[in-house]
């Protein structure tokens, strides 16, 4: 696994950040990707999450970028605030809003993208589009997110990451992060502008 994470890893630019996806795997895996350089880290359930993060700290590996990169929901703002460094799922202006309430609480800068829903599919979270006037006390708009379907061709995908890169461009008022591209289509993502890539399966394997 080593070996594998290694070649994927090192075959991507490194003005892309690679946030590597643990979700489902165990704490080993976590420990495996840092040895290997990585140092974005990305979870999606806050249990799961809080004790790989309490263990890490145990460990010594400060270092590490926590991402949520799942749906978050409003009951639970106030853990993930605690917890991660960024939020890469932010959905609706009401989660800004909660987030921006209880980082401000703990007096914590807290990094967020806006994830859009540029596929329009029924099924995807997301914004229909950018707010307006988004001005937090604690917030840090660092730019957009997108979840393309899963797709056997990663060129299906293509016009998605092309639309998010220009609505990027048509939003002065946020940083310019791009979130876009998993495991099956990552490389198209890249060419189409990705700053961030979120890889688990193609790092790490199957999901246990």
């Amino acid at each position: 696994m080593a070996n594998q994470v290694k070649t994927i890893w090192t075959s991507i630019p490194s003005s892309v950040t690679v946030v590597a996806v643990t979700k489902t795997f165990p704490f080993e895996v976590v420990v495996m990707a840092h040895a290997m350089g990585l140092r974005h880290i990305g979870e999606n359930r806050v249990e799961e999450a809080r004790w790989k993060i309490e263990e890490a700290k145990k460990r010594g590996f400060t270092d590490i970028v926590w991402h949520m990169v799942g749906h978050v929901q409003s009951r639970k703002a106030r853990d993930v605030v605690e917890l991660f460094d960024w939020v890469d799922s932010v959905d609706s202006v009401a989660l800004l809003q909660k987030l921006d309430t209880e980082a401000t609480k703990i007096h914590k800068k807290l990094h967020v993208l806006l994830e859009v829903n540029v596929s329009g599919e029924k099924s995807k979270y997301g914004l229909d589009s950018i707010p307006n006037n988004m001005n937090f006390l604690s917030l840090s708009i660092g730019g957009l997110m997108t979840m393309a379907p899963f797709v056997e061709d990663p060129e299906d995908n293509r016009k998605i990451f092309r639309s998010l890169k220009i609505l990027s461009s048509a939003t002065p008022d946020i940083g310019k992060e791009l979130s876009m591209g998993t495991s099956c289509d990552y490389q198209v993502a890249i060419e189409e502008g990705a700053t961030q890539v979120r890889l688990g399966t193609a790092l790490f394997g199957p999901r246990q």
